[in-house]
């Protein structure tokens, strides 16, 4: 198998993890992206006829552009996934078409005023995926709150964060990376294979505070590839659940955590070939 391989096979993988129930029962807990994003990135679209929404989840993003566009395409491999969203969106949004889909395949002969990803880009082909962006849309962007994983930690401080998910993380066959603890040993950034398909336009970061309640952020880590309760099995989600609002709830003010969250938005062109490195 050759390295091109065992990246595609990495990305179903992962992918495949969304599409488990209980990971879309508890998507409702993931943290927003800012709103001040939302705000930025609206002002740089000068058409509000059509938006796709790419890995859609239940859709937090799509019923955000829902406001502000004619037709909003929520689109999403994960059956669990699209029926979360039609369940909380409850009819309130018409404008949106719910799509069950692979990106890579989806079909559509109108452009698009807009296209966006949210924290879901990396478990697309970039190479497959981004030809087709480029015919249907001039400005796609990337909205993403993990930038910077695991800072900012959530208000019990960051060495105790970074205690619990050293504990936890190899518990789950994964390794922490030694940068953690010292900031020192962090590599070098290196852009997301998708950007070398963008010809950047710019990157802005918004910083927020998010008010959610403990239980609400436990079932948020559940919603990630790295801890869904299916893969973890029954007594060891029950274990972390524990430990984790053992750690948080002395920090809680009424039960309700106060999170400081950091959004990334890129924007750009899609491109029909990659630039060179």
């Amino acid at each position: 198998m050759t390295e091109q391989d065992d990246k595609a096979a990495a990305r179903l993988t992962g992918a495949a993890v969304f599409s488990q129930d209980d990971v879309a029962a508890s998507y409702h807990a993931r943290q927003p992206y800012a709103p001040a994003a939302y705000e930025a990135l609206l002002a740089r679209v000068p058409g509000r006829a059509r938006a796709l929404d790419i890995g859609s989840g239940p859709g937090p993003v799509a019923r955000v552009l829902a406001d502000h566009f004619g037709e909003v395409v929520a689109l999403d491999p994960s059956a669990p996934m699209i029926a979360a969203g039609q369940a909380a969106d409850a009819g309130a949004h018409p404008n949106i078409r719910w799509v069950c889909a692979r990106a890579e395949d989806f079909e559509d002969d109108a452009r698009f005023d807009l296209i966006v990803a949210g924290s879901s880009i990396h478990w697309t082909d970039p190479a497959v995926l981004f030809p087709r962006l480029a015919g249907w849309t001039a400005l796609f962007a990337d909205l993403a709150n993990d930038a910077e994983f695991p800072r900012p930690p959530p208000p019990c401080g960051i060495e105790a964060w970074i205690d619990f998910l050293c504990r936890w993380n190899p518990r789950v066959g994964r390794d922490p990376p030694p940068w953690w603890r010292d900031r020192s040993l962090r590599p070098p950034r290196q852009a997301p294979p998708h950007e070398a398909w963008l010809d950047i336009a710019g990157h802005e970061r918004f910083r927020f505070t998010f008010q959610q309640s403990v239980p609400d952020f436990v079932a948020s880590c559940h919603a990630r590839c790295s801890w869904p309760r299916e893969m973890m099995g029954a007594a060891l989600s029950i274990e972390f659940d524990e430990e984790l609002t053992q750690l948080l709830s002395p920090f809680a003010s009424d039960g309700t955590l106060a999170l400081d969250i950091l959004t990334d938005l890129v924007w750009g062109a899609p491109r029909t070939a990659p630039r060179q490195a």
